[in-house]
């Protein structure tokens, strides 16, 4: 049973509703220290891939102290999602006006603005549950790709998109898919897809880059979708200060070359260089590591130094804070 099941079976289900936020919150990282002590194996994965990653980067304490960072950043992001399907909804419009900061909203105004549509790519970082809920509550029109874990959570979320205006895709090995994104951005909709689901990566044969030092194709997925539609596209990741601060960071395509120092082959790289940036300032923020663990790829020293004479192309740069 993966950790998302696991913390979803519905009487850990009933017992946070009953229990209240705050003593759910004690709950929810409770159980997720049981689930990795008995999953030892997918704890040792997660703290290898950190380990390889950082391991030349950092003294060995700081990184099994980040390690320690990331599992438990791994567990918060359960929180949010239990926050996210079962607080109500005047509940959660009320907690995101005060917690969460957005100064970059203009962004997706001057997009939208071309009526082509903006796909929004994010990543499993931070508060992402919130960003689609928040910006249909800013009035947006918001279509979101997604998976479910449970059935149980599945219905809950038809019926919160329902409540907000939020139209929700499901993710699966159906080719429609890709076309009602299609369909979605052309009814000028913000499209909101996810850059880092690395087993389901499209990598392309020709267009390689290094992602957290191993080198693999870039995923067409972003690109296909760019070239059919030309939509906008932009990177937003919620930066998770606290449980009750968050930042909202949106960067269009010039903000992604500016970051690069101009250099970009593709939107889809841009996208996951820029993302790369932010796990390396972050990567307690980020919680793939596990499948990044079983992400094939390999290491090519000459391949990375000639990646590396633009020094923000694979080492992290300051990452503005809202």
């Amino acid at each position: 049973m993966k950790l998302s099941s696991f913390l979803q079976m519905k009487p850990n289900v009933f017992i946070c509703e009953k229990l209240g936020w705050r003593v759910a919150l004690f709950y929810i990282m409770m159980l997720g220290k049981l689930y990795f002590f008995l999953k030892e194996e997918e704890k040792r994965k997660i703290i290898e891939a950190v380990e390889y990653v950082f391991g030349n980067m950092k003294e060995k304490q700081e990184v099994q102290e980040l390690s320690q960072k990331v599992l438990k950043g791994i567990i918060a992001h359960y929180y949010e999602k239990f926050y996210n399907a079962y607080e109500d909804t005047s509940g959660l419009s009320s907690f995101m006006e005060k917690s969460i900061e957005a100064p970059s909203l203009d962004k997706l105004d001057r997009a939208l603005s071309g009526g082509k549509g903006v796909l929004f790519v994010t990543g499993h970082y931070g508060g992402i549950e919130y960003i689609p809920i928040y910006l249909a509550l800013k009035g947006y029109s918001v279509s979101v790709v997604m998976k479910f874990a449970t059935q149980q959570l599945r219905e809950t979320s038809y019926a919160r998109a329902d409540a907000l205006g939020l139209r929700v895709v499901e993710a699966n090995q159906n080719s429609r898919v890709l076309l009602t994104v299609v369909g979605e951005l052309k009814k000028n909709r913000i499209v909101f897809i996810e850059c880092d689901e690395i087993d389901e990566w499209k990598p392309s044969r020709k267009e390689k880059i290094s992602f957290l030092g191993k080198i693999v194709g870039v995923d067409r997925t972003i690109n296909l979708i760019h070239k059919r539609t030309g939509a906008e596209v932009v990177l937003g990741l919620l930066h998770r200060h606290s449980f009750k601060r968050y930042a909202l960071m949106i960067e269009d395509y010039n903000d992604m070359l500016k970051r690069l120092g101009g250099r970009a082959s593709s939107v889809g790289q841009a996208i996951i260089k820029c993302f790369e940036q932010y796990v390396y300032e972050g990567p307690e923020q980020w919680y793939q590591w596990k499948k990044y663990a079983g992400l094939g790829g390999i290491q090519d020293p000459a391949f990375l130094h000639e990646e590396n004479k633009s020094p923000s192309l694979l080492r992290p740069a300051c990452v503005a804070r809202a």
